[in-house]
């Protein structure tokens, strides 16, 4: 059985990547999921405005941990520290995955690409993945981005008021829709939000869980 560990900055991402990895491996294949918490993170990260010394120390103590549990592969589950991600591969000897690569790999083949989060610590880590996935692509010149930080909507989802939140994102990504040809969810748990939109508008908004959960599932098929 092929085992993966999950880094989470929050608790609401958990049961999603779960169901998603299940789903991602495929019938009559099993996996089993280790998921690792933080949650003091992303208030760290916001609150200094930057990430410190801290987050980094932990998220690296995180890696290490997930190597010890016989892990298969890592898979960072938060956009704002999968640069961060990235940079603790040298610490560990098996692979770790950004759950917002492939995302921003598919976003990089757009001209006009909105980018949401309810998070300003998101935003940034996004946008710089998408452009440098452009420039890979030869499409740096071409790529335009229009950020948007959809602000409280963070708490309300962390109140449990889980229909408003859905409400509040859920229009503003509409307006954000309207003047871009897609928009990138820059956090896996903004993807609730457009789970009952028409076909045709929700292809439009790409998501990390299910293309990031795809990816490290293909590789593990192919171990």
């Amino acid at each position: 059985m092929k085992k993966i560990a999950v880094i989470h900055t929050t608790p609401v991402t958990i049961p999603t990547l779960k169901k998603l990895l299940a789903a991602a491996v495929g019938q009559g294949e099993a996996i089993e999921v280790v998921n690792l918490l933080d949650d003091s993170m992303l208030p760290e990260i916001n609150r200094e405005g930057r990430i410190t010394e801290g987050v980094k120390y932990r998220l690296n103590s995180l890696l290490l941990l997930a190597q010890t549990t016989g892990a298969d592969a890592i898979l960072c589950a938060c956009s704002s520290i999968g640069g961060l991600a990235e940079e603790g591969r040298a610490i560990v000897n098996i692979p770790v995955f950004r759950i917002d690569e492939p995302m921003a790999g598919l976003a990089a083949g757009y001209t006009r690409v909105g980018v949401a989060a309810t998070l300003q610590s998101t935003i940034f880590p996004t946008t710089a993945l998408i452009r440098r996935k452009a420039e890979e692509a030869g499409r740096a010149e071409t790529l335009v981005l229009n950020s948007l930080v959809i602000e409280n909507a963070g708490s309300l989802l962390a109140e449990g008021r889980e229909a408003e939140y859905d409400r509040m994102v859920g229009e503003k990504l509409k307006a954000l829709l309207a003047e871009n040809e897609v928009v990138v969810l820059a956090q896996a748990s903004m993807a609730r939000a457009v789970e009952n939109w028409p076909e045709e508008e929700k292809k439009r908004c790409l998501t990390s869980p299910v293309s990031g959960t795809e990816a490290v599932c293909a590789w593990l098929k192919q171990r």
